[in-house]
């Protein structure tokens, strides 16, 4: 058995240990033994890369644009908080495609590089080029003359599936043939974003007809967060798709169940809810509790739509997991009379 299938047969073994867990404390005594939290594998990730490196802490930073003391808090545990900056640590560290997807994946919990994104398309460009030292700089100087000179286009995008675009995009030898390429497909980039939503407001409109269907008053009705309305809000604008947890927290606010969330992930480009990571093992321990216990079911005449927020709250709130303190203010407690 190889590293990989070892991998699988772990985490497919641990998620069928979580689905038989009856309780928070068998959870805790059963399945966190077996998993390390995203910190922990952050921690030996980013020292790692940059022992491996060859750099100084001080070096390092400079290359990544940010400041020492922001590099010495990631070695001490503190994760990024945003996608550009894995991409920045990736491209830093001189990595190839597979390793800043794996960066991307396994310690950010983000989406892989995905060619039909603006900034994604550049990234594996200069990736592939293999720019060394000089690769962020030059992702950064080829993104912004591409973005001064692209116009955005309304047109229906071509039908090209990805692999076909990776292909056209492995193909590109230098910077004004991939400027002529993103400029020739403009459409494919613009469209990008709209089966994730598109999926996202079917459930609205499925699950919410008190509020009319519509994302501003089920976010009024449920007081959604400011970053959760801002990560809807920017979808709905064309922007980068939300934070791994942000679309996480959607699917609990929209009632949805383990396959449906895992589906909603996929459609972002992202890898399913990872039993191995122990934020992410609580969370499908709430889903397929809700589950068993009806929670769930939107037909019943007894649904809340409010009930698996408040219940993961509450679950939550029993962990000591460094993910929780900001994943939990996106599930405010409700009143009695908040309806």
């Amino acid at each position: 058995m190889n590293q990989n299938q070892e991998n699988n047969f772990e985490t497919v073994y641990i998620k069928d240990e979580i689905g038989k867990c009856e309780d928070i404390d068998e959870l805790k005594e059963r399945i966190f033994p077996m998993i390390k939290t995203q910190q922990e594998q952050w921690i030996r990730k980013i020292n790692d890369i940059i022992t491996e490196s060859g750099l100084t802490k001080s070096k390092f930073a400079d290359i990544c644009g940010v400041s020492r003391v922001a590099v010495n808090k990631w070695c001490n545990g503190s994760i990024p908080k945003n996608r550009e900056t894995f991409l920045r640590i990736g491209m830093a560290a001189c990595y190839g495609r597979e390793k800043m997807d794996q960066l991307l994946q396994r310690y950010g919990q983000y989406p892989a590089l995905y060619a039909k994104s603006l900034e994604d398309c550049v990234c594996i460009f200069v990736l592939d080029k293999e720019y060394g030292e000089e690769t962020l700089t030059k992702y950064n100087y080829i993104l912004d003359k591409i973005k001064e000179n692209i116009i955005r286009s309304d047109e229906a995008a071509e039908d090209m599936s990805t692999v076909l675009f990776d292909e056209k995009l492995s193909n590109i030898k230098s910077e004004d043939e991939l400027e002529m390429f993103i400029t020739d497909n403009t459409a494919i980039f613009s469209s990008t974003y709209h089966k994730f939503y598109a999926y996202v407001k079917m459930h609205i409109m499925a699950n919410y007809q008190d509020f009319g269907g519509s994302v501003f008053d089920l976010a009024e009705g449920q007081r959604w967060s400011s970053s959760l309305r801002q990560c809807v809000s920017a979808i709905r604008q064309g922007k980068w798709y939300p934070t791994r947890n942000k679309i996480i927290s959607l699917g609990l606010h929209l009632s949805m169940d383990h396959e449906q969330i895992d589906e909603m992930l996929e459609l972002a480009h992202m890898e399913p809810l990872c039993a191995k990571n122990a934020f992410e093992s609580v969370i499908m321990f709430i889903l397929d509790d809700a589950s068993l216990n009806n929670m769930l079911d939107t037909e019943s005449e007894e649904f809340d739509p409010d009930d698996l927020c408040r219940y993961a709250r509450e679950v939550l709130k029993e962990f000591d997991l460094p993910e929780v303190e900001s994943f939990i203010t996106e599930l405010p407690e409700m009143d009695d009379d908040a309806w």
